[in-house]
């Protein structure tokens, strides 16, 4: 593995993909990098030693899809936000990173997919989120200190969510609970994923003002024992997972359990990955079947 690249790189005026990925050895680009304007896709991933991203970095206009590792406290938001074609970020193993933006962060009208993963010192996104007004889907991954709830539902955060249809948040000891600015994209909002959160311990009331959910996720949440007593005016709702959370999955078996009204309209009802709802449908199946050759047998005795 080489430690940087050689600046002749900006002769490849038509390279439209670069892939540095794993490259344990690079410490720097040389700016002339960012005279790549055919460049599209760029992967530096795991690059564990680079220190900066280069100084002209937002002038790759065409540049789609971003993967990063990078050793900085905070991204520069005139190399991210100058992007003016980006769709795709994934930023991981950024072991120094406390926000995603540095001050002066512009409005982002193109990014569609944000995903962070292991990036343990990641405190707020109130600084990042607010920004990205085009934002579909946010995927967060084992990211120990990041506080999700610390952003006021009255900030200009709720301008970047308005578009989101897809949450997934995973392996977030500090999360505890829905984060109350989801309620802007209560038309959007598709998809909701929260995977080994084992504080997370309440799902909200306002979960019934998300119009648009079909599908809801929840594994690895053993302190949630209960659902929103109006869940069952979710009536878009066409998945419902919960796995090893073991109170409430006691409590949502099927007819008896108290929590199985809240949730008895939903046709995909999975626990611990059994498709309760087959098993139920399967139940009534054989349980019309023996009546009717009951009643089979009654007539032709008569």
């Amino acid at each position: 593995c080489f430690e940087a690249l050689p600046s002749s790189i900006s002769h490849l005026k038509h390279l439209r993909y670069l892939d540095l990925t794993n490259n344990q050895s690079i410490k720097s680009f040389p700016n002339s990098v960012c005279k790549l304007q055919s460049l599209q896709t760029l992967l530096f991933l795991n690059c564990m030693k680079l220190e900066n991203l280069p100084r002209d970095f937002g002038d790759l206009i065409s540049l789609r899809y971003l993967k990063l590792t990078t050793r900085q406290k905070c991204l520069p938001a005139k190399g991210i936000g100058s992007l003016s074609s980006l769709r795709f970020l994934q930023i991981a193993h950024c072991g120094n990173l406390e926000s995603l933006f540095d001050d002066g962060m512009q409005c982002h009208t193109t990014l569609r997919t944000l995903i962070i993963h292991n990036c343990e010192r990641l405190v707020s996104l109130s600084q990042g989120l607010r920004c990205l007004t085009a934002l579909e889907n946010l995927e967060i991954f084992n990211c120990e200190k990041l506080n999700l709830m610390d952003i006021r539902e009255d900030e200009d955060i709720q301008v970047g969510l308005r578009s989101l249809r897809s949450l997934v948040i995973g392996e977030v000891p500090k999360l505890v609970a829905l984060p109350g600015w989801l309620q802007v994209a209560a038309h959007t909002l598709k998809y909701i994923r929260i995977e080994d959160c084992h504080n997370f311990t309440t799902l909200p009331e306002w979960l019934e003002d998300l119009k648009s959910l079909q599908k809801l996720w929840i594994y690895g949440s053993p302190k949630l024992t209960s659902l929103p007593e109006r869940m069952h005016r979710l009536t878009t709702l066409r998945e419902i997972h919960i796995s090893e959370c073991p109170e409430l999955i006691g409590r949502c078996e099927p007819e008896t359990g108290e929590e199985w009204h809240k949730i008895a309209h939903v046709p995909e009802i999975y626990l611990n990955g059994i498709n309760i709802s087959m098993q139920s449908a399967n139940q009534a199946i054989r349980f019309t079947g023996s009546w009717g050759a009951y009643m089979t047998q009654i007539q032709s005795t008569v």
